[in-house]
């Protein structure tokens, strides 16, 4: 696999899927309890780079632009470990894992409406090394998703994705973080009683049940192949995988939505297992504020970032390199207000 493939524009995503964070995360609302039994989730200040990007001014084609104010970011990573590897106690300085899924949301308080940024896990771009007591000495050009593979596995972690992700985007600040382990995805699925997708290509070798043009209701690991499949299916490229992240999660929500309009006990039954798989630095205070933000925002989209992915034949990884002035649009138009 050699060449370059162009990607970018708005998602035709049909659901409004960042509500999928509301129905996960806030359906502790139903049950906070919940919440405040884990308060190894203590509060923490908002987000802050230790070693920020200073760069709450930008200049483009002629004009100046400034940080705006009245923005909440939240970032939901999707991390390929499983549960039983988590390490609380946040002591190592690595690990071997990765964030294959990343959204930024957006939550716009000004305007009343909320949007997101699906970020390419491959996207080339300088990560802050973690030294010992969190101290960052440098930075390595590498594949975002490997920025969560400093540090424990934890909130460390996290907070480098974070640290990361806004190193990317020019210095916007990203102030929250959730993370869920992808062997949530199966249990999810099975709790909702199945998601059904359409096979629109042919991805048998992630799974025989998965013959183009079908429609498959996915069971158990099934929906674990259905969103982590890559090399052996489609271009082999992220971003085909990407697009079927967003069909899986617009099918998750529409049944986490059914469910919970069925029964109220459906909320509290999601909660406590979703517990199992999540870290973040939200507690219940944030999350009843955004719970009730969304109830009443505009959704305003999914946007994907505008690039070329390659094949390095050298390190055999795919690399995709974001276009420069496609991103510094998309970064002013959402986060910046001209001066």
């Amino acid at each position: 696999m050699s060449g370059r493939r162009q990607h970018g524009k708005k998602s035709n995503a049909s659901a409004p899927v960042i509500v999928l964070l509301l129905a996960v995360i806030g359906a502790g609302l139903f049950g906070l309890y919940f919440w405040q039994a884990h308060e190894d989730r203590q509060k923490t200040e908002a987000y802050t780079d230790e070693s920020p990007v200073e760069r709450v001014e930008l200049s483009f084609e002629g004009a100046d632009y400034r940080l705006r104010d009245d923005l909440d970011t939240y970032l939901i990573m999707g991390t390929d470990e499983l549960q039983s590897t988590i390490n609380a106690s946040e002591t190592n300085l690595y690990n071997n894992l990765q964030a294959d899924f990343l959204m930024l949301m957006i939550v716009d308080k000004g305007h009343q409406s909320y949007s997101a940024i699906h970020l390419n896990r491959d996207t080339m771009v300088d990560i802050p090394e973690i030294g010992v007591n969190g101290v960052r000495y440098g930075t390595v050009n590498r594949q975002l998703n490997l920025a969560y593979s400093f540090g424990s596995g934890g909130k460390d972690s996290c907070r480098n994705v974070a640290e990361t992700v806004s190193r990317l985007l020019y210095g916007v600040p990203i102030e929250h973080f959730f993370a869920v382990t992808m062997d949530a995805i199966p249990v999810l699925n099975d709790l909702v009683g199945g998601v059904t997708v359409h096979i629109d290509e042919d991805l048998t070798n992630a799974d025989p049940a998965f013959i183009e043009g079908t429609d498959v209701r996915l069971q158990g690991d099934q929906a674990l192949h259905f969103v982590r499949a890559r090399m052996s299916v489609s271009d082999g490229s992220n971003v085909s995988r990407m697009s079927r992240q967003r069909i899986f999660i617009s099918g998750l929500y529409e049944q986490m939505m059914r469910k919970l309009n069925e029964s109220d006990r459906f909320s509290l039954t999601l909660a406590n297992t979703l517990s199992e798989y999540a870290t973040s630095d939200l507690i219940t205070d944030e999350l009843a504020k955004l719970a009730d933000q969304l109830k009443t925002y505009r959704y305003d989209g999914i946007v994907e970032m505008e690039g070329n992915a390659i094949y390095n034949e050298a390190t055999t990884h795919e690399e995709f390199y974001p276009d420069e002035k496609a991103l510094q649009r998309l970064v002013i138009s959402r986060f910046f207000r001209q001066v």
